[in-house]
């Protein structure tokens, strides 16, 4: 019923077609009739009265139409010719080299091609006189054989600018004086032919100045009519051209869809014969169980391929029809994440890819949206990657959060890059348009409706979002896609960072992109962060600062690295630093096969590609709990508290202050010396021996030098004289995350906070002395 509709209404538009093609025609021909008899009644009044005229003008215009124009017009050029002519030669004063020679000869070449062109035209047009062309002629014939020997003589390997001027000068510039005198004299007869035509301009002029007006005031009335026929008639015809087009519209819409349906009735008999034919085969073999079972497995196969077919015409058609709607649920975006790999890591691993994803400047992690739509997206656009990327190819997700643009909204980006086989211009302008593909189902060697990014194109649409796609033949292509996504109302999950502030980590990564990234996101929790891409280096590291007793407080390792992976890493860590180092194995694989292997050579913890914040405060904060807990004490077990033996620099510019802290050190058994200012401190360090110190605490906001300054300047003195470290701690009433990286930056170990507590520096002192 439907197709009887499609065919009806197609023959409807036809109808209307020709219908209104033929009211058309009439009403043009009437129209051409009508102005073809207004314009022969005024041509025969013009002729009748201008015959005569026209007779006596006949033979003038003939005269005029070759001449004076055209000979005006060459005789110009001649001129111009001429000009250049005589500039040429004098380049070759100033320089006899060979290119120079080879250019002049060119340009006479040229020259010459357009001076004989011309004066053949003048042969033929020139009336006023008989003598001056031939004459011309003739002088142009010399000056170019003086022209030629010219150039021989610069050729000469004894050429001289002195011998080419008294050339020039004797025997061309002749020439061509002569020939601007004959230029001039034609130039005068030919303004004298066109003197004579004006005169008889003037004198039809009177006559045909009434005529003229009356016929123009006729024609005028006959143009305007005309031009009011004229616009109904385009009119009309625009109406045509925009009927035709809706109606080709239609008929290539209902082509792309019967070429669909072809391809359809392929696609979905591909795997209808696989499961009819395997069901058979299992049917005749039910007694082999190895061979049923192989069945099974490729009858499950085919289904869930024909499943896949159906879902897309499915969705597709509930798009079209507008009865697909959004949901708006609560959701994490590392879950989302979480359940996108867990999907896609099987299918990289059975077609031999690898794939990377990371995460970059995801500030809110808790959103407001369609999971499952975006999950989608997210599917669709790996389903194209992996389908078109052969064996040992790579895919990279990288998934970051731009600056907001909408009030409530993050603005969240999805960038997925390949190593496939790429695309054309000419496909990607198809690549999301419906019931289209590049090539027919039955040629192509890749299973699938095509409708895949018609339908990804649309739920991004839908979400006021935008998808774009660049793309290299033989290359790769990378699709990025940039979706609003509203922020939950409840505030993200608050961090106490501050356990974190004076802790180093070191990073473990082969990958250099994923590991500034984790390396970014420690820093952005308040820890120090360094990073190496090896195994070997990263030993490296730790072994230097377990021997200056700067040890790390964390190491994170990636388990899959080329020479030296994370386990073999953690091992030969485990030989340098002891049990008490927590080290974090990161892997984007399941890590279920190793864990007791990693346990067993020293791993504290598993995190999994990609690192988000929460996740990474979260393992950094139970795995610190504990040394932030042997660290500390509680306040009434003061007097169990030991005492430290050592010498401490305290720098602080208020005396309230500096009295407290002063008590509190004095408590421990410290001995103290105190300096006012970052200038003070720095004067003390230089005037004393290397190891008189033993720790400095410096105030950061002071006169003279603050305290940054300071540690800067004591950093340099200590390279200058090739002295040991001396441990500075911060005591600052700013606890930011961007004033303790300052402070860690310009060469502070520690950062405290006021007002101080008994505890904390009990810590610092223990951790020091």
């Amino acid at each position: 019923m439907g197709k009887y509709k499609i065919y009806r209404k197609i023959l409807s538009d036809k109808e209307r077609d020709e219908m209104l093609h033929k009211m058309i025609k009439v009403n043009a021909n009437i129209i051409s009739k009508a102005i073809t008899v207004i314009i022969i009644l005024i041509i025969i009044v013009y002729y009748t009265i201008t015959i005569y005229n026209s007779n006596i003008m006949n033979k003038q215009m003939v005269t005029v139409s070759e001449h004076p124009y055209t000979v005006v017009v060459a005789i110009g050029d001649v001129k111009a010719n001429l000009m250049l002519l005589r500039a040429l030669p004098e380049r070759l004063t100033y320089s006899q080299s060979q290119e120079i020679v080879e250019g002049i000869r060119a340009y006479y070449d040229t020259i010459n091609q357009s001076m004989t062109e011309k004066i053949d035209l003048l042969l033929e047009r020139y009336l006023a006189d008989k003598e001056s062309v031939p004459a011309m002629q003739s002088t142009y014939l010399q000056l170019i054989e003086a022209q030629t020997k010219l150039l021989s003589i610069a050729e000469g390997e004894d050429s001289n600018a002195e011998d080419i001027s008294a050339y020039y000068t004797k025997e061309i510039i002749p020439k061509l004086d002569k020939l601007d005198e004959l230029s001039e004299t034609i130039t005068k007869g030919a303004g004298n032919k066109l003197k004579e035509y004006s005169s008889l301009v003037t004198r039809s002029k009177n006559t045909m100045l009434v005529m003229a007006s009356i016929l123009s005031s006729a024609m005028l009335i006959a143009i305007i009519f005309y031009m009011y026929i004229l616009r109904l008639k385009y009119k009309a015809e625009e109406e045509m051209r925009d009927i035709r087009a809706e109606l080709e519209v239609e008929q290539r819409a209902n082509s792309a869809k019967s070429q669909f349906l072809f391809n359809m009735s392929h696609d979905i008999r591909t795997p209808m014969n696989a499961i009819i034919g395997l069901t058979a085969i299992a049917a005749m073999d039910i007694n082999k169980q190895d061979k049923v079972k192989a069945c099974l497995t490729k009858i499950t196969t085919s289904s869930k391929q024909l499943l896949g077919l159906i879902n897309d015409v499915l969705d597709m058609s509930r798009i079209e029809s507008g009865k697909v709607s959004l949901n708006d649920e609560d959701f994490v975006l590392p879950e989302l994440i979480d359940d996108f790999i867990s999907i896609t890591q099987l299918q990289t691993a059975d077609k031999g890819l690898k794939m990377e994803i990371n995460v970059s400047d995801l500030t809110h992690e808790r959103v407001t949206g369609d999971a499952v739509q975006i999950r989608r997206i997210l599917s669709n656009i790996f389903g194209n990657a992996l389908k078109f990327t052969p064996a040992g190819g790579e895919i990279w997700l990288t998934i970051r959060e731009l600056p907001p643009t909408t009030k409530g909204y993050g603005t969240y980006q999805f960038i997925m890059r390949d190593t496939g086989i790429g695309m054309t211009e000419d496909f990607i302008k198809k690549l999301f348009l419906p019931f289209e593909r590049a090539e027919t189902s039955t040629k192509s060697k890749v299973e699938g409706t095509g409708l895949g990014m018609a339908i990804t194109k649309n739920i991004v649409d839908m979400m006021s979002g935008q998808i774009k796609v660049e793309s290299e033949v033989n290359k790769g292509t990378t699709f990025t896609v940039t979706l609003p996504i509203k922020l939950q109302n409840c505030e993200e999950e608050l961090c106490d960072f501050s356990q974190l502030y004076d802790l180093r980590s070191l990073v473990v990564d082969d990958d250099p992109i994923a590991c500034e990234s984790t390396a970014r996101m420690i820093e952005e929790i308040g820890m120090r962060s360094e990073w190496v891409l090896t195994g070997s280096e990263a030993v490296k590291k730790v072994k230097i600062a377990h021997e200056s007793v700067q040890d790390y407080h964390v190491v994170i390792v990636d388990w899959q690295m080329p020479g030296m992976d994370g386990v073999q890493t953690t091992r030969q860590i485990r030989e340098i630093v002891g049990e008490e180092l927590p080290i974090i194995v990161l892997t984007a694989y399941d890590w279920a096969d190793i864990a007791e292997e990693a346990q067993s050579a020293g791993v504290n913890a598993f995190l999994s590609k990609p690192v988000f914040k929460s996740r990474l405060y979260h393992v950094m904060s139970d795995l610190t709990k504990e040394e932030k807990k042997d660290l500390s004490i509680d306040a009434e077990n003061l007097e169990s508290m030991q005492h430290f033996s050592g010498r401490v620099l305290l720098v602080e510019d208020n005396e309230i202050n500096m009295e407290i802290a002063e008590e509190f050190i004095r408590y421990f058994g410290v001995d103290i010396e105190k300096v006012w200012n970052g200038l003070e401190a720095v004067e003390r360090i230089k005037a004393v021996a290397p190891d008189y110190y033993d720790l400095v605490f410096m105030d950061i906001q002071m006169p003279h030098m603050d305290g940054y300054e300071a540690t800067q300047e004591i950093r340099k003195f200590e390279k200058e004289q090739g002295d040991t470290h001396l441990p500075i701690v911060a005591m600052s009433a700013n606890a930011f995350i961007e004033e303790i990286n300052k402070g860690y930056a310009c060469g502070m170990d520690s950062y405290i906070t006021k007002p101080v507590e008994l505890v904390t520096l009990y810590s610092v002192l223990k951790k020091y002395l």
